[in-house]
């Protein structure tokens, strides 16, 4: 009998087992189609080596790549799950505009200057409570003035630090 004659034999006994074998183990026909052409693929490589093998050495040769083949086809698919979720999952890194350090370079020169033209309460208050991270029953001690007079304070500082920036953004825009 010749080589492609004994390999058909091989594969009609033996292809309806490995695709069932293939569509019990990832419940996709098709795929179990691809993975038993992979076998059989194998199988005609290496045809030499089985011809001589009796029917079952032959049989359990089959089903031991047909196996290997489900466990690599499952990693692989893990594998591109994961990926999936991963690459879903990542935030595309978007280069910011170079105006963007220009313009929060321009915005810390106008927080500067702003906080250099308030009134010295408003400026020691507002340097104790941002830089220093006091609060400002703290600052209130820190002073010897009430804490309602610090949030007052507080609260005029950054009134005018929130306009300065509104008027530099409306200028910008």
């Amino acid at each position: 009998m010749d080589r492609a004659a004994e390999f058909r034999r091989l594969y009609d006994t033996h292809r309806t087992a490995v695709h069932a074998y293939f569509t019990a183990r990832t419940g996709d026909r098709w795929l179990a189609a691809d993975l038993m052409q992979e076998t059989f693929l194998r199988a005609w490589r290496r045809f030499p080596e089985l011809a001589g093998r009796p029917d079952d050495a032959r049989r359990a040769w089959l089903f031991t790549v047909a196996r290997n083949l489900s466990i690599d086809e499952h990693r692989q698919a893990r594998t591109r799950v994961a990926t999936d979720a991963a690459l879903r999952a990542e935030t595309a890194d978007v280069a910011a505009p170079a105006s963007t350090s220009v313009i929060a370079a321009e915005r810390v020169a106008v927080v500067s200057e702003t906080i250099k033209r308030l009134p010295e309460q408003q400026r020691i208050t507002l340097t104790l409570a941002a830089a220093g991270g006091l609060t400002s029953a703290e600052i209130a001690t820190a002073l010897g003035v009430p804490a309602g007079t610090v949030r007052y304070r507080l609260s005029l500082a950054r009134r005018t630090l929130a306009e300065a920036l509104s008027t530099y953004d409306d200028v910008e825009q």
